[in-house]
């Protein structure tokens, strides 16, 4: 009996210890941007959509394969912040070998300041057109 309880005791610290927490990313731009952005995301390989709750903001990705090392979920939930900003939180349970959706919010937030740069940099301005010359009238001879 005694046994059964320290088992149990064990149990429950490391379940609390091993379980997943969620991962947060805090990005400037509002939600109304971020969250679109994360779609389309979603809908490029290696990603495939499962669940677009445009409502909740929720995504629900997957990717990996069956055939080849499983399947994993990914799922992600959108919040307007007070100052404008969007949080974004990963509720993807640990593999064991990664959080797959830690990779999810880098690639998404590597492809924020990319748009951002973007914005920044000013477009190249293109050379004015050169002045055309009259056609060469034939000289007489």
């Amino acid at each position: 009996m005694k046994r059964v309880i320290v088992f149990s005791a064990i149990l429950v610290v490391t379940s609390s210890i091993c379980s997943a927490k969620p991962k947060t990313r805090t990005f400037q731009q509002p939600c109304s941007v971020v969250f679109p952005i994360a779609e389309k995301m979603s809908n490029e390989k290696p990603y495939h959509l499962l669940l677009d709750g445009k409502k909740d903001m929720i995504l629900r990705v997957q990717t990996g394969s069956f055939w080849k090392a499983g399947a994993r979920d990914i799922d992600v939930q959108f919040s307007d912040e007070t100052n404008g900003s969007c949080t974004v939180t990963d509720n993807t349970p640990y593999s064991g070998v990664m959080r797959h959706g830690t990779v999810y919010l880098d690639r998404l937030e590597k492809l924020l300041k990319d748009m951002e740069a973007e914005k920044k940099t000013p477009p190249a301005q293109a050379a004015p057109p050169a002045a055309e010359k009259p056609p060469e009238k034939p000289q007489a001879q």
